[in-house]
């Protein structure tokens, strides 16, 4: 698009005895301007003949530059491919999934022992999980179903013993049967609906063993979080320190110079061997 406006004549006059801006440099003489010659265009700003009119005068034209701009091909943007280069997230995060897999990524010989303590962690809770429910069906078992008087423990024969209702406990068996077995194991009250003594006493040393099991299991399940989080940190610093000597050998380069009339910048990466 050109604008264009109509200065006066003095002003016109002036305008062209200075020198045309950015263009070839020719001086267009006060006469030439005034008795409406044509005056010669310069190569971006300058006085253009207005055709047509009955009195030409001299208009001041500009010229609108469009350009388009994108990537050159002396982009400064450099995409730079270390071989060897490991990620620290990457790796940190390969170990929090999977204690090893982080250090395995980057090459450090720790990665069994990660590995190996996780598979030991999952081992270990397995087996006192798996086996604390074992005793806890045993003792269960030795027990057995409280409305039958011919169990370990019934309701009628608390109750004989007693003269005590057993609604109450009868209630908490069916609502919640561990919370039963709890009580008829410590529970002076329910003493009197065991058969006998012994089978009491066995009864109660199952369940110890059993929440034994269970605490070991919990313990663990600690530690292989414990391994995971450790396993993650670790990575994080193998990947570090394995990255540290390719950083102190790549350095940058700056060089400028002029590129068909134009200055240039040029950053290069170099890496040392």
């Amino acid at each position: 698009m050109i604008r264009a406006f109509r200065p006066t004549r003095l002003l016109a006059l002036a305008l062209a005895l200075v020198p045309v801006a950015g263009g070839s440099g020719i001086v267009v003489p006060a006469a030439e301007a005034a008795g409406g010659v044509p005056v010669h265009e310069g190569a971006r700003l300058g006085f253009r003949h207005l055709e047509g009119l009955e009195r030409p005068e001299l208009i001041l034209a500009q010229r609108v530059i469009d350009r388009d701009w994108g990537p050159s091909d002396d982009s400064i943007y450099v995409e730079l491919d270390l071989p060897g280069w490991k990620s620290e997230p990457l790796a940190a995060a390969l170990s929090a999934a999977l204690p090893g897999a982080g250090q395995r990524y980057v090459g450090e010989n720790s990665a069994w022992v990660y590995a190996a303590l996780e598979v030991a962690g999952w081992g270990g809770w397995w087996w006192y999980r798996h086996d604390a429910g074992r005793l806890r069906d045993r003792a269960a078992g030795m027990a057995g179903p409280p409305g039958d008087p011919a169990s370990g423990w019934s309701f009628e024969r608390w109750a004989e013993a007693t003269q005590g209702d057993p609604a109450e406990i009868a209630a908490l068996y069916q609502v919640d049967p561990e919370a039963f077995y709890n009580s008829i194991a410590s529970d002076p009250t329910y003493l009197a609906g065991w058969a006998t003594p012994d089978a009491r006493s066995e009864f109660g040393a199952l369940r110890i063993r059993a929440d034994t099991r269970l605490g070991r299991s919990r313990g663990f399940s600690t530690g292989l979080w414990i391994n995971h989080l450790v396993a993650a940190v670790n990575a994080l610093r193998a990947a570090r320190f394995h990255n540290m000597p390719l950083t102190r050998e790549v350095g940058v380069r700056i060089n400028g110079g002029m590129k068909r009339g134009s200055p240039t910048v040029v950053l290069t990466l170099e890496r040392k061997f």
